[in-house]
């Protein structure tokens, strides 16, 4: 009886072990083409479907996946055939890498306004407007237009958490949007979804927008796309965007924030040399920044 007791905990102490492996993953979002192998054939995939670890699938050109397995999200874009472990296991790499906070607290901050990311004017809702240099200032207000009062409403209840009522602000004022908005309001429409771990809407409202420098937020629709490219696994397409980028914006702040990243695309890749190199220009192009410091960091990393 003592052994069979004993052999019982042991059971319980290796299942509670493993508890990932026998867990199944659930589809919460599929758009485009996307299988499941299925005996002989292939079957479509749809939100709700249930998928285990050792399940082979494949995306069309057009195919966009979001899976979980308990906290686990992982996020597929790139077309090809796959065995989900080592999708998982590619996943749990990324989220180790926390890429959210990278580019939220991070990146950002450290390129917003300027001026290498400004092809744009900057909006000043509720200001006035500066004169030419070595004249007065005219007292001109610009007056908030309503995707400006859209957009302080829906970062307001961003901030609050209320994710759901920002997202429908968003949308409302994309639909009544001028010409030089729609950018900055798909922006915002892409950060909920990726605040709601919904990376393949968050990635496929971005591609719906060509990112343009003349954008208000330009620099911030880069980064955040490049982030959703990491996440879901896109490597190579987030090297071809950030190689873009450098390409246009060779200094400053901007470049570090590109090169770093580049950095991440080319660890997912698993060339470290292409990663150690990115981050060695990162710091060369100024050491003693918030970024080149975090460049550093990463450099001592590898």
């Amino acid at each position: 009886m003592k052994n069979l007791l004993l052999w019982g905990w042991v059971l319980c102490l290796v299942l509670a072990a493993f508890p990932a492996a026998a867990q199944n993953l659930r589809v919460e979002y599929s758009e485009g083409e996307v299988q499941v192998a299925a005996g002989s054939g292939w079957k479509d995939l749809n939100p709700g479907d249930s998928l285990p670890a050792t399940a082979k699938i494949r995306l069309a050109a057009d195919g966009l996946l979001d899976l979980a397995q308990g906290s686990t999200r992982l996020s597929v874009s790139q077309p090809g055939t796959y065995v989900v472990a080592d999708l998982l296991a590619a996943a749990k790499k990324v989220s180790s890498w926390q890429l959210g906070q990278v580019v939220g607290t991070k990146l950002k901050g450290a390129v917003s306004g300027t001026a290498s990311v400004q092809g744009a004017r900057a909006s000043t809702a509720g200001g006035a407007r500066a004169g030419k240099a070595g004249e007065p200032a005219p007292i001109e207000w610009v007056e908030a237009s309503e995707s400006d009062e859209a957009i302080a409403d829906g970062r307001y209840l961003m901030e609050a958490g209320r994710y759901d009522e920002a997202l429908q602000v968003f949308q409302d004022a994309l639909k009544k949007a001028e010409a030089g908005e729609a950018g900055t309001l798909t922006y915002y429409i892409a950060s909920v979804h990726a605040h709601q771990s919904r990376t393949a809407l968050a990635l496929r409202s971005l591609d719906r927008v060509k990112l343009e420098p003349q954008e208000p937020m330009y620099g911030e629709l880069v980064l955040l796309k490049g982030q959703l490219l990491l996440e879901s696994l896109a490597f190579n397409d987030a090297l071809a965007l950030f190689t873009r980028q450098l390409q246009l914006n060779p200094a400053g702040d901007f470049a570090q924030a590109l090169l770093i990243l580049t950095s991440y695309s080319y660890r997912g890749l698993g060339k470290n040399d292409g990663a150690r190199e990115s981050l060695q220009k990162a710091v060369r192009l100024n050491a003693g920044s918030e970024l080149g410091q975090e460049a550093s960091r990463l450099l001592s990393q590898l």
